[in-house]
């Protein structure tokens, strides 16, 4: 029985011991990264469609355009479901890829099982920053 107070009085000293060192701080101080930033400028065109019907795949598409108004290069582009309603879209694209001595055009097609039933006319877009196209309408294809 003699242990147990010796047991005892060795528990209480290295708790004491324990509470009375000082918590070890970083010498450092501790800094979170923020996750890098997109360094490609991103913009947007955004509108919406007008006449798309239910059930219909939707597909914009901004293009670089060449002399013979035929598609040189693909810009952006997003694929919509048609709902029978109007239709908004937002087209994020790369401003840094953005022609300057080129045309660039908004075009859309319409298709409902694999047939194309509609179209966008060309729309110009002229500048590389954000914008905002309004309603625009689509028209039966030939």
């Amino acid at each position: 029985m003699p242990l147990r107070p010796f047991a005892l009085s060795a528990l209480l000293m290295l708790l004491a011991a324990c509470s009375s060192q000082e918590t070890q701080r970083p010498t450092a101080p501790v800094t979170f990264e923020e996750p890098p930033l997109a360094t490609t400028p991103l913009h947007e065109l955004h509108g919406s469609l007008i006449g798309v019907p239910a059930d219909s795949e939707v597909e914009l598409a901004l293009l670089e355009v060449n002399r013979r108004d035929e598609p040189d290069r693909l810009l952006s582009n997003v694929r919509l479901k048609g709902r029978g309603t109007e239709l908004p879209f937002i087209l994020k694209f790369n401003a840094d890829k953005f022609p300057k001595n080129q045309p660039v055009e908004l075009r859309g097609r319409v298709t409902r099982s694999g047939q194309l039933i509609m179209r966008l006319p060309a729309v110009p877009v002229t500048s590389a920053a954000s914008q905002s196209l309004g309603p625009l309408r689509l028209v039966p294809a030939p």
